[in-house]
């Protein structure tokens, strides 16, 4: 190369349009050879080649929306030179990465023509120069020229990337700098025609050219101009090559002077390529870009502030306020002049670099979607959906609605994704979606099950849940058969989403989906976080899954391993799955888990202390005092927020332990209680009265007639089980309770019992009545006469606590038999180890009572040495 020559200087001549292919093009390439003259083109601007990087999705699916955006970077181009190409955006949503925006960023450069002869224009003179030998080094460097020029011509007139790569494979030595541009910048715009002509997606056995171009880069990389570096940027960026070392180095010297050099088209894709190639540049490099476009932010027309915007968000780079003045004058007002996919991108991008607290930007991103809502494709859509959630922007419900509509329409056309995003996207922004919507997407989805994958099938459940949709048998059967093929996608999150729907809507649970489920859980375990295994552990105790017990050990396991990282919730959702599966987890964790709780109970909802309290008194696990001190002061604190079955569920965990509260919490507790009666349930009440009798807590009068007239009112909907818990709490309380409610409660039970005859609700009921045994009608007497057959064939079935309690009930309504005395003697005698002295001494009063005919002398004495060893123990 002759001195004073450098990498961006070369002839005119070496730009010549590349020979047409034979193929559905070759009618395009005739009708723009008419406009060439010579060896150059006519019309050229002066505007840098610029990558399109539609070419990095040749390899993506199809779109079946299929919209067409075409590439503002590359306008005002050769007209001889331009040609539309368009490539389809995938249909895939996915809520957990950003593929599908970068998808979106791609397509806005998706056709142009811009060819290499609109940087290398205007070079040809200098370097064709005729040379003077003056001697054999001047002759060989003159043949060197000769093989360089020859090169650049071979570049150009190559008919497709595999002439490029053949030139760069076998003619490497006779390279430049400026061939080692010129080279990748047309590799990346043929990667374009080719996948429009023959539908090649990428090209193959390409390596050995990409290494050789890759190690040029490196050999040039001081020889490069700024302007080489942003073409070469675009290059790699469309051509989904990694940036080489050197060439990552060359990008920190894209600051300061060196960007006043640069059009606002070329600093365009110079953001957009760095995004795109996912480069680390420095901050300093960053900051001048994000200066330079500021600065220059009223000649940036807004689709190239669009691809610009995007860059940074792909850069993680945050950009500051002063960008909201500047959007505001210059580019939100344009926002309807920018395609659907343009609109959506611009939404995101502005979210990804944080900008999205300005109002006036909201509400303008927010007119331009209204407005283009009919041109709108299901994926820009959900898209911007997606972006108003992040804003914080509420869309209004009549545009809502309008989106459903929109989604119908398209909804035919599109693979499953796209259409499980859009119902999730209602979803989270609140948005009630229609029955006929719900029910045309679980049919279409139905018939597309095949192409469901593993992210959407979780959200599309997740969805389903959350409006409280039930989707048919033959529908879970299909997604049950698919989730099985899906068996190497399922992450936790999806698996955890899914078996929460399952639970949330309370849908049968196969067998096979059981155990397909467990061992993918097993198998995802070390990558689980807290979150996933917390819902997954609720789903189970919701679903009463029969969870083997190697799972259940190795999830506790997992469990005590990232206690620390635990939140409240977390830790209240997998004790509560705990007991209600059944399972108990060891000492040492339950150590663990109420040291871990007694110190983040502050942060504690009311309904996660009340649950995780109620574990553990149904897991066998009394909590030490420090834990019940905590739980006092913070549970009191946030009281006016629990829900009426906290309140019930710690009176009884109370109850269970025989642990009395403070005073002044019991009091707010039936403080709150009364004010809100009315939204209690019947089982709610029933344990209430029955925990304030077992903790022999006096309820207030006023309080208690409160009770008396709720279970007046609505005693057609106690359970038999309610009756009988609600009749011994009243009986424990200093007020008699009033004839009417008794009668009523007392014939409510007679149904029940006709009905299912239940022999420790019976025992209960009988218990009871034999205390308020008031104005002369005997109603146990008459229970006992009316359900002796049952009785006797049930009896044997009775704890020993139960038991004993018949027997002295029986004894005192003085309406004992002697077949069901002889049955509950025998019973009593059995697990007569069991009673403490004060039952022992009960048993033996109600023995005395009764005649001997019916019960012998030789019990009474067994109960009595039983009596006598209690007391020397």
């Amino acid at each position: 190369m002759r001195k004073g020559m450098n990498a961006t200087t070369t002839a005119r001549s070496f730009v010549a349009k590349p020979r047409p292919r034979p193929g559905p093009a070759q009618s395009q390439c005739n009708a723009s050879s008419s406009r060439r003259t010579g060896t150059g083109f006519s019309n050229v601007s002066n505007q840098v080649i610029c990558p399109r990087p539609s070419v990095l999705l040749s390899s993506v699916p199809a779109n079946q929306n299929g919209y067409q955006v075409k590439s503002h970077a590359w306008q005002q181009t050769s007209a001889s030179a331009s040609s539309s190409y368009s490539t389809q955006q995938t249909s895939r949503a996915i809520e957990w990465d950003y593929d599908y925006e970068v998808q979106l960023a791609a397509n806005l450069w998706e056709t142009s023509g811009a060819t290499a002869d609109q940087y290398l224009d205007g070079r040809e003179k200098e370097s064709t120069r005729e040379h003077t030998p003056s001697s054999s080094s001047e002759n060989i460097l003159e043949e060197k020229n000769k093989m360089t020029i020859t090169v650049n011509r071979l570049i150009t007139e190559a008919p497709d990337a595999y002439g490029v790569a053949h030139v760069a494979e076998t003619h490497w030595r006779s390279f430049d700098a400026t061939a080692t541009v010129r080279a990748i910048a047309w590799m990346a715009k043929f990667g374009l025609r080719s996948s429009e002509s023959d539908g090649m997606t990428e090209y193959a056995n390409l390596g050995e050219a990409i290494k050789r171009l890759k190690t040029l880069v490196a050999k040039f990389s001081t020889e490069f101009s700024t302007r080489d570096v942003v073409v070469l940027l675009g290059g790699f960026a469309q051509l989904g090559w990694e940036l080489t070392p050197a060439l990552s180095d060359r990008v920190r010297s894209l600051s300061g002077g060196n960007l006043e050099k640069l059009s606002s088209q070329e600093i365009t894709c110079t953001v957009w390529a760095l995004g795109r190639t996912n480069a680390k540049p420095p901050k300093r490099v960053l900051k001048g870009l994000e200066e330079w476009c500021l600065r220059h932010s009223s000649s940036v027309e807004t689709p190239q502030m669009v691809q610009v915007v995007w860059g940074f968000g792909q850069l993680s780079h945050r950009l500051t306020d002063k960008w909201y003045e500047a959007l505001n004058s210059f580019h939100m007002k344009n926002l309807r002049v920018l395609k659907p996919s343009e609109q959506a991108l611009f939404a995101w991008s502005l979210s990804r670099v944080g900008l999205c607290n300005d109002r006036s930007v909201g509400k303008s991103l927010l007119d331009a979607f209204k407005s283009s809502l009919r041109q709108y494709d299901l994926i820009s859509m959900n898209l911007m959906l997606k972006c108003f959630h992040l804003m914080k922007i509420r869309v209004p419900s009549d545009l809502l609605a309008k989106c459903e509509v929109r989604c119908l329409h398209c909804m035919s056309k599109c693979a499953t994704g796209p259409i499980a995003d859009f119902i999730y996207r209602c979803v989270k922004t609140r948005h009630e979606v229609n029955m006929h919507t719900r029910v045309y997407i679980e049919n279409l989805v139905n018939s597309k099950m095949d192409d469901l994958n593993s992210k959407d099938m979780a959200l599309l459940m997740w969805s389903f849940a959350k409006l409280g949709h039930k989707p048919k048998a033959r529908f879970l059967k299909r997604l049950e058969n698919q989730f099985e093929l899906l068996e190497t996608q399922f992450q936790p999150q999806s698996l955890s989403l899914l078996i929460w729907a399952y639970a949330k809507l309370r849908l049968p649970v196969s067998r096979r989906f059981a155990e397909s489920h467990y061992y993918m859980v097993w198998k995802q375990m070390s990558s689980m976080n807290m979150q996933c295994l917390a819902n997954i552990m609720w789903s189970y105790g919701r679903l009463d899954l029969d969870v083997p017990k190697d799972l259940f050990q190795e999830l506790m396991a997992h469990f005590k391993l990232n206690l620390k990282q635990c939140n409240s919730q977390n830790i209240s959702n997998i004790m509560v799955s705990c007991a209600r599966l059944g399972k108990r987890p060891d000492d040492e964790l339950l150590s663990l888990i109420e040291l871990n709780a007694t110190r983040k109970m502050g942060k504690f909802s009311s309904q996660g202390m009340s649950n995780v309290l109620w574990s553990f008194i149904k897991l066998r696990w009394r909590p030490t005092e420090d834990f019940l001190l905590s739980f006092q002061k913070h549970f009191g604190a946030k009281l006016q927020k629990a829900s009426p079955q906290n309140v019930a569920n710690v009176v009884w965990s109370f109850a269970q332990i025989r642990y009395m509260p403070y005073e002044n919490v019991m009091e707010s507790l039936f403080e709150s209680v009364e004010k809100n009666l009315d939204t209690f349930s019947e089982q709610d009440v029933a344990t209430l009265l029955w925990g304030c009798g077992k903790l022999r807590y006096e309820i207030a009068p006023s309080v208690l007639r409160k009770f008396q007239v709720y279970c007046l009112k609505r005693a057609r909907h106690f359970s038999l089980h309610d009756i009988s818990l609600s009749l011994w709490g009243f009986t424990q309380q200093s007020v008699d309770i009033q004839p009417e409610v008794l009668q009523v409660m007392y014939e409510m039970s007679i149904k029940h019992l006709d009905a299912s005859f239940h022999t420790e609700a019976f025992v209960h009921l009988v218990w009871s009545l034999s205390v308020r045994n008031t104005n002369g009608l005997n109603r146990g007497a008459i229970l006992v006469g009316r359900y002796e057959k049952q009785l006797l064939e049930t009896v044997h079935t009775l704890s020993g606590y139960d038991a004993s309690k018949l027997f002295c009930s029986l004894a005192f309504l003085d309406c004992m038999t002697p077949d069901i005395c002889s049955k509950l003697m025998k019973t009593i005698e059995s697990r007569i180890h069991c009673y403490d002295e004060s039952q022992l001494q009960s048993i033996l009063n109600a023995a005395e009572t009764l005649e001997l005919t019916i019960c012998d002398h030789a019990f009474n004495q067994k109960v009595q040495v039983a009596i006598a060893k209690c007391n020397l123990k």
